[in-house]
């Protein structure tokens, strides 16, 4: 495998959505090196993540959690007011049932 400039525990962004976390792990995959991001638990190619700087980071997360309070309802449990609650199934409309009756499925 040859070096690479990223390695388990740096944090890093991934620049085409601006994602950003820690290398948890460092796998090869069919020959080709990726990179598990603690923020999403996902492998990223390691050609398209970037090094980032500690400070960058933190102000990034603490800038999602800073939304996620201020979002309408917390989105979290046991916030009490302001909670959004999940549809009851009361509350859903039924809107009948799939007419399958052309015979197609659609695939290829």
């Amino acid at each position: 495998m040859v070096e690479l400039a990223i390695k388990e525990g740096d944090a890093v962004v991934y620049g085409k959505t601006g994602t950003t976390g820690r290398v948890l792990r460092i796998t090869e995959l069919e020959g080709k090196a990726w990179a598990e991001l603690d923020s999403t638990e996902l492998l990223y190619d390691l050609n398209v993540l970037e090094p980032v700087d500690e400070t960058k980071l933190k102000r990034v997360l603490r800038k999602g959690k800073r939304q996620e309070k201020e979002a309408p309802g917390g989105g979290r449990e046991g916030e009490g007011e302001g909670e959004e609650k999940a549809p009851r199934v009361e509350d859903m409309k039924d809107e009948g049932s799939l007419d399958a009756s052309a015979g197609i499925c659609g695939a290829g």
